[in-house]
């Protein structure tokens, strides 16, 4: 069966996710700037309104695999599933977990100790740098694929209630964590983002339909990604200033609405930038391809970058080195990446 058509808007997507994380990452001390002054107030707000990054990947996850593999799946494929793709997952994780390791300990104490038994607990939670605990997550949804994907295909009242099951997991995960009892390592579970792999799934088996839905709603989709995300960065700000007390239930509706909005919007943004055939888009695009390898290797650069960090008293001048910790991250980071993927292309000519 021949594969279907690639679709080339989804690394426009992941290039709006980088640069979220870079964002998050790069203003995640300037976030800790003086109340009442502009500049936490700015870097408050870009930070937080760009935490869509992880339920975004995580879409695009249930997008690709669903998208790629719904028509041609059969059980048997389980085991050539998860060899390659635990493999370029796996081996990436353990190699840059043990780099962080590391380099984390020179950098910050100026020594290097190994062992075995922390590095390994530091594996199993992702914690071994603030990042990867991304990884530990969609280990967890490839490890579950094979069974999603094969009730998807045995069952259509599974397959057309993927998006309120997706939901009613995370829901219950949730309200089980913070009524209940605190689940260990709840923000590296599944659970956590079930509502969106999910949603990403459907959307993978039925692509062209719901982008044809979106555009026909265009209006009301992004008005609810505006306003939730809003919503969302308005409640945090004012329970930042202490002006008001929320329920932090409140906080995870308006950012599962903002983060279930925010994947149609970016679709309907990047197909119209690659139809206009902008250079724009060329370059978001080439960003997108690089995005998993600037994602693992930009933490080492913002921690090198924050070595000669100003004092906070010097707003102006901290608020440059925010910026340039944001520009120095994602663009420093994709040079790297650039770099990795030329000498590779060389080893393999010679």
């Amino acid at each position: 069966m021949s594969s279907r058509p690639k679709l080339t808007e989804i690394d426009i997507l992941r290039a709006i996710a980088i640069i979220a994380v870079l964002l998050i990452h790069g203003t995640s001390d300037a976030t800790q700037l003086p109340l009442g002054t502009g500049s936490h107030d700015v870097f408050f707000i870009l930070n937080k309104a760009s935490l869509f990054t992880v339920p975004l990947f995580i879409w695009i996850s249930g997008v690709v695999l669903f998208y790629t593999y719904y028509e041609r799946w059969e059980p048997g494929m389980s085991r050539i599933f998860w060899t390659k793709r635990l493999r370029k997952i796996l081996i990436p994780y353990v190699l840059w977990s043990l780099f962080y390791y590391l380099f984390n300990q020179f950098l910050f104490h100026g020594t290097i100790g190994f062992d075995v038994i922390h590095v390994i607990k530091l594996l199993l939670s992702g914690n071994a740098s603030y990042h990867l605990y991304y990884m530990v997550i969609i280990v967890q949804f490839y490890l579950l694929f094979p069974l999603m994907m094969t009730a998807a295909r045995r069952s259509q009242r599974f397959r057309q209630g993927l998006i309120p099951i997706g939901i009613g997991i995370q829901t219950a995960a949730y309200c089980f964590h913070h009524w209940v009892y605190p689940l260990p390592e709840y923000a590296s579970l599944f659970l956590s983002y079930s509502a969106l792999f999910a949603f990403g799934a459907f959307m993978g088996i039925h692509y062209a339909a719901i982008v044809s839905w979106s555009n026909r709603y265009t209006g009301w989709i992004w008005s609810v990604m505006l306003l939730a995300g809003a919503a969302f960065v308005g409640m945090l700000l004012l329970n930042e200033y202490g002006l008001v007390s929320i329920e932090n239930s409140w906080f995870e509706l308006a950012l599962l609405l903002y983060c279930m909005a925010i994947p149609l919007c970016c679709i309907q943004w990047g197909r119209k930038l690659l139809q206009s055939a902008s250079p724009f888009g060329a370059v978001l695009s080439a960003l997108g391809g690089a995005s998993f390898g600037i994602y693992l290797v930009h933490p080492a650069l913002l921690a090198l970058w924050d070595r000669i960090a100003p004092v906070q008293e010097h707003l102006w001048l901290y608020d440059l080195h925010t910026v340039a910790a944001i520009l120095i991250g994602l663009l420093g980071s994709w040079l790297l990446v650039r770099l990795y993927a030329s000498a590779q292309r060389k080893g393999s000519a010679n």
